[in-house]
This record gives structure tokens, C-alpha cells and sequence, in this order.
């Protein structure tokens, strides 16, 4: 896994060259699969329903087609996504219906059917791979773990490859390169029922995949205020069904800023679309991603969970590698030295080298969308800012808690925060949620209500003149998280 992973995270350093892929709907395949006719029949059946936009597009011959050959399969692929979220079976006929009422155009009818139907066909793997090849493999069902994933390699092939082909063109990328490797390798983890190493290298399928559409989706963001208004609703129906198929994963990194570019090209109005908001937006939902991920490999490698720890810094290297395009190739190369050395601690067990190698890990992320402190430092980075407080966070000798100033902490987590001083009460007010904690008190009073769940083990207190409350306690309150690493301190989403 190790040199695998290094490979991974540095295959798209070097330039690629320009490949050139024609449709490969019917092509033999690269890989040593046994073609599954269900899925070949659908592959053919997209071909086709693409085939009917033409000149004298007749929108009713397409939405009957939709019917009778998808719906019931998008529908039951629906039923995979979370109950919030937006629906693929939903969205498509909502823009075929509008289409042919006149109200939408049909070159938003066409992408809807065809992003729409690559939304699908995305989930559709994932739901292969996680309900029907991993439980094969759980049961030592080699045969039935490689008919399912052969489907995987059918769809990919077919269906998803050329959409990666054209990011790669573009940026310069080498995805088709590491998803071949991958496949290859998933293949054979799969012949010789090796759970463990298939957990690890899905997550380099998966990632690299929610990588291509991501940056599908900044494509357009980078070019709609170029094209001409003729072009830009069907450009914005586009963007938003290529970014349908991430955008739920994309919302455990940042729900707010994953709805802001969703938001963003639903709507319509290319005035919203702005190259630098949207990136920016996908870049801190990224960010949050490998904050969860490394977070949960410290907790992995100390419950002894090493198969665990392994599938999570898979996750987060690969969320890493998610953000090549948007960290530049200079800081992208360092990033990934630290990455690799990363994963061989965890690899090895090693928790104190994991913990360091994840905390410079990290330092990648709060430039964008964090805050980093030192102890005893009065000089702090917001979002790569720098400011300078009255006092210097420290550690209380008794308690051992990181004390930090309150106006230091009011702009690490984005809040307000105020001090009362008739009642001698630290107010911060976030997000519609007023947090009251009052000098020498372990309780937290939210919204007028004591938190009966959350007692602090550091109460504030004054020193120097200013108020000092807990960090990791009021962080964590808030939504945010907490890495200590010898004197520093990064918080991030």
C-alpha cells in the first residue's frame, strides 16, 4: 500500500500527455472482464437515448425512453442517496418536464438526460462495489465478488472514463493512469480475497472519481462568464448535474459551502457563478474532508484499529490529492512527501510519526480555511491572515488545558463573542446560537438552556487583564477541530 499510495498522490506531478479516447461504449475492454449483458444493455441504451438530441429533437421520444429503460433502476439507485438530498430520478424529470413545456430549452434537456445519467451511473458503481463486491469478499465469494465488480469496470469504461479523460486533458492530470493501476489492483486483491487491501484501494477509486467531478464542476466556474448567453443555461444545467453525483460527500466537508456551489448553478443566474467563490467553496469542503479523515486515524491507531487507521488515511490522501489543481503544483509536491511519510507511520503502527506527519499534513489545509496558534505565542493565522492578541494562549499547570484569549478564539471559530461584565460571562454567538459560559463555572448555557450533556473541565478565567476560556472545549462546541501537536495548534472545520 505504501508505495502505491506514493504513486498515487504523485503520478499527476508530471505532465501528461494529451490522450485521445473515442467512444469506447462498444470497445474491448483493457481489463480481463466478463461482459455482463444488463449492463451492456443499459451502456447501449444511453448511447442511444444521447443519439436522439439532434436538430429535430422530439422531447417526448426521449422522456419515453428514460421511462422505460432507466427510471426504475435510477429510482432504485435514489433510494442509496440520503433522504435530504437531492434525487437523480427527480432532477432529470423535472428538466425533461420543463423542456417540454417550453419553459427550459433542449440543451438542458440533453444535459440533464446525460449528466443526469452519469449521476447515476456514479452512484451505481459505488452501491457495486460497497453492496455487492465487499460482502462477496466478506464471505471468501471470489467468483461472485469479480461478477460484480466486472460490472464496475463495464460502467467505468463506458460510461465514466471519458469524463475523466477530458479532466485530465485540461489540467494536465494523470487520473485514467491511476485508475487503471487501481482497477488492476482491486482486481487482484479480489482474486486473492484480500479484504483488507480492497478496503484501502476503493478509496482510491471512489476519491479519484469524486476528484474528476469536482473539477468537472470548476470547469464550468472558470468558464461561464466567457460563454455566449445563448450557451449558458444549458452550461448551467451541465455544471449542476456534473456536480450532483459529489455533493453529498462533499457536504460532510462543509455543508455550507457545498450547498453555496449547488445553490450557485441551480439557480439559473450565471451573476452567482464566480470563478474564484466557487473554488474557493470546493476547496474548504475538501479541506474539511481530510480534517475528518486524519481526526480519525488518530482514533483508529489508538483503539489498535490498524485496518481502520488504513482505510482513513487513505481517505484523507486522496482528499488531498482532490485538491492538486487548487494548491498549485509547488505546494501540491511538498504536500505529498508528508502525505507519504503519513501513511507509512500508519502502515506501521506508529502513532507518534502518524501524529506528526498528520499535524504537517494539516498545515496544507489552515492557510485556507483554519486557524494555527502557538503556546505562548501572541502571533496567530486566520484563514493564512496573520494578527497579533494582547496574551499569548498557554497551558494551565493545574487543569492542563490550552487557555486562549477570547478574542483569539472569536475569530479562530468565526463567531462574535462578547463579555459581559455584570455577570462576568463570555457570550459568543454563532450561527443563530448564543453560547454563554460564565467565570469559574463548569456549565454551558445554550440558547438559555443548561447543556445537561457538556461540562467543562476548565471553567474561564481572567489573566493579564483578559478573559481565557478552553479551547478544545469551545471548539468542539462549535463545530470545530482541535490538533495539538508540540506547542502548535491548528483548528479547522
Amino acid at each position: 500500500m505504501r508505495k502505491f499510495l506514493a504513486i498515487a498522490l504523485s503520478v499527476s506531478l508530471a505532465l501528461s500527455s494529451v490522450v485521445t479516447v473515442t467512444s469506447v461504449a462498444f470497445a474491448e475492454s483493457k481489463y480481463q472482464i466478463t461482459e455482463d449483458q444488463t449492463i451492456a444493455a443499459s451502456i447501449k441504451s444511453f448511447t442511444d437515448i444521447k443519439a436522439l438530441f439532434t436538430d429535430k429533437t422530439v422531447l417526448a421520444d426521449v422522456q419515453k425512453l428514460y421511462i422505460d429503460k432507466f427510471q426504475t433502476e435510477v429510482k432504485r439507485i435514489d433510494t442509496t442517496i440520503k433522504a435530504d438530498d437531492p434525487k437523480i430520478d427527480a432532477n432529470i424529470t423535472l428538466v425533461l418536464d420543463s423542456a417540454i413545456k417550453g419553459d427550459l430549452k433542449v440543451d438542458q434537456a440533453k444535459q440533464a438526460i446525460d449528466k443526469g445519467l452519469q449521476w447515476y451511473y456514479f452512484l451505481a458503481v459505488r452501491d457495486l462495489v460497497n453492496n455487492q463486491v465487499r460482502p462477496a469478499l466478506t464471505k471468501g465469494d471470489t467468483a461472485g465478488a469479480k461478477a460484480a465488480f466486472d460490472k464496475v469496470v463495464q460502467i467505468y469504461e463506458a460510461v465514466l472514463e471519458p469524463n475523466v479523460v477530458k479532466r485530465d486533458a485540461k489540467y494536465s492530470l494523470n487520473m485514467v493512469a491511476l485508475l487503471k493501476t487501481t482497477i488492476e489492483l482491486m482486481q487482484k486483491d479480489i482474486k486473492e480475497n484480500n479484504l483488507n487491501e480492497f478496503n484501502v484501494h476503493r478509496q482510491f477509486l471512489d476519491k479519484t472519481l469524486i476528484k474528476n467531478y469536482t473539477l468537472a464542476t470548476f470547469t464550468y466556474a472558470e468558464s461561464m462568464a466567457t460563454k455566449a448567453p445563448a450557451d449558458q443555461p444549458a452550461a448551467m444545467t451541465e455544471a449542476y448535474f456534473l456536480y450532483m453525483p459529489v455533493y453529498t460527500y462533499l457536504r460532510g466537508g462543509s455543508i455550507a459551502d457545498a450547498n453555496f456551489v449547488k445553490d450557485a448553478f441551480a439557480s439559473g443566474d450565471v451573476s452567482k457563478v464566480k470563478k474564484e467563490e466557487i473554488q474557493n467553496a470546493l476547496h474548504r469542503t475538501m479541506i474539511g474532508k481530510v480534517s475528518e479523515y486524519v481526526n480519525q486515524v488518530f482514533t483508529k491507531l489508538e483503539a489498535g484499529d490498524l485496518q481502520g487507521a488504513r482505510g482513513y488515511v487513505a481517505e484523507a490522501n486522496m482528499f488531498l490529492a482532490s485538491q492538486e489543481v487548487f494548491l498549485g503544483k509547488e505546494k501540491y509536491a511538498a504536500a505529498v512527501e508528508v502525505a507519504t511519510k503519513f501513511s507509512n507511520a500508519v502502515d506501521k503502527s506508529d502513532i507518534a510519526g502518524a501524529k506528526e506527519y498528520g499535524f504537517q499534513l494539516l498545515k496544507f489545509q489552515v492557510g485556507k480555511d483554519g486557524s494555527s496558534l502557538k503556546i505562548s505565542s501572541k502571533d496567530y493565522q486566520v484563514d493564512g491572515a496573520a494578527f497579533t492578541a494582547e496574551n499569548a494562549p498557554f497551558i494551565n499547570a493545574e487543569s492542563g488545558r490550552t487557555l486562549v484569549p477570547v478574542r483569539v478564539i472569536a475569530q479562530a471559530i468565526q463567531a462574535q463573542v462578547e463579555w459581559v461584565d455584570a455577570t462576568k460571562t463570555v457570550v459568543i454567538t454563532k450561527d443563530g446560537k448564543k453560547t454563554e459560559i460564565t467565570l469559574g463555572s463548569d456549565q454551558v448555557v445554550e440558547n438559555g438552556k443548561v447543556n445537561e450533556k457538556v461540562k467543562l473541565d476548565q471553567p474561564v478565567i481572567i489573566e493579564n487583564g483578559s478573559s481565557f476560556i478552553p479551547l478544545r472545549a469551545v471548539a468542539e462546541l462549535f463545530s470545530k477541530r482541535v490538533f495539538y501537536q508540540n506547542g502548535e495548534i491548528i483548528i479547522l472545520r
